[in-house]
């Protein structure tokens, strides 16, 4: 999957939590243009938007 999807050639990617942490490391290492979190609200990583983080897209 995390292959694949390079052909859409994404330009922002935001993942959450059902993402999987291991999922979100490998978009990262592939080079995908991942939005990181905060941290807050209890999130245990900044690699993926938690509770409260935002995202603005265009």
């Amino acid at each position: 999957m995390v292959i694949g999807l390079k052909k859409w050639d994404y330009q922002v990617m935001a993942c959450n939590h059902c993402t999987g942490l291991l999922t979100v490391q490998k978009f990262a290492r592939e080079g995908y243009p991942i939005v990181k979190g905060t941290a807050r609200f209890r999130t245990k990583t900044t690699d993926y938007l938690g509770n409260g983080d935002k995202v603005k897209f265009g």
